[in-house]
This record gives structure tokens, sequence and C-alpha cells, in this order.
């Protein structure tokens, strides 16, 4: 092996090995919806995609993540808490145990509320997992279809 080859092998090590610790930065690996595009995530977020074509309301999903010490019911009745806070007058239509990654506990939470743009349907899953929270937001008008893609991405998230 060649003096070159060697650096690029511990170059490629190095990304890798970065690429698969996301716990020290508290990222969590996430597949997004296939085909959606990446935007600018809000302050403090871990990502957010763009359903591109989208029309009168640009469906998204976003992932917010966090160092979190308590366990999954105090986070879900802390998020319950955010979005009832963020998006007033809203009802909870389903709000159950699931898995994600695998087999970890999480909760779904299916959240309809009146915007100024319209109705709208925000769904959420929350898992914790060591020492660290995960909220995956799908957001979207009532009047859109629900994308499948989208759908299925939310139970991707995987604490590390």
């Amino acid at each position: 092996m060649t003096m070159e080859m060697f650096r690029r092998s511990a170059i490629a090590l190095c990304f890798t090995i970065a690429l698969a610790a996301p716990a020290a930065s508290h990222q969590a690996p996430f597949l997004p919806p296939k085909g959606w595009v990446f935007a600018a995530p809000p302050a403090g977020f871990i990502g957010k995609w763009i359903k591109p074509g989208s029309d009168a309301y640009k469906q998204n999903v976003s992932v917010l993540g966090h160092k979190f010490d308590g366990s999954l019911a105090d986070f879900h009745a802390i998020a319950i808490g955010q979005l009832r806070e963020k998006f007033p007058g809203g009802t909870i239509a389903v709000n159950q145990d699931t898995t994600v990654c695998g087999d970890h506990p999480a909760k779904y939470v299916s959240y309809g509320l009146n915007s100024d743009i319209g109705p709208m349907i925000i769904e959420q899953i929350e898992t914790v997992e060591n020492g660290a929270a995960y909220i995956v937001t799908y957001a979207r008008l009532a009047t859109q279809d629900s994308d499948p893609a989208a759908r299925d991405s939310l139970t991707t998230i995987c604490g590390v």
C-alpha cells in the first residue's frame, strides 16, 4: 500500500466514523421521504425536507433532537403541551404507542387544526433514547393527499 492509498483510506475511515457517530452531536439517523428535497431547517432542528411539487402548502417533514434525561412518557407530555401551544385550538385525533427503528418504544400523534391557510394535519413520532429525545413531524393541509413515503419515513428515526 502506498502512502497516498494509506492517506485516502485514513480519510475515508475518519469520514465513516464521523457519520456513524451522531450521538456526540445528538443527531439521529433518519431516512427522509424518497424524492423529497432537503431545505434549511429551523434553528435547533436536525433536518427539514419539502415535497417537490407541493402547491398550496409545502408539505414537509422535520426532525428535532436534543438532550433529554427523562422518560418517553415525560417527553410525550412536554411534546403534547408544545404542540397545543404552537397550534392552539387543535384536536388530537390519534395518540398511541408505536415503535421505531425496529422495536424501540415511541408515541404517534395526529393533530388537526384550523390555520390561516386552511385545515391542517400534523403527524408526529416522539421517541427517547440514550439521553436524547427526537420528534419527527409531517405537516400538510387536510385537503392534500397524505404521502405514503412521508408517513413511512416517520418511523425511521433511530436514536443512537
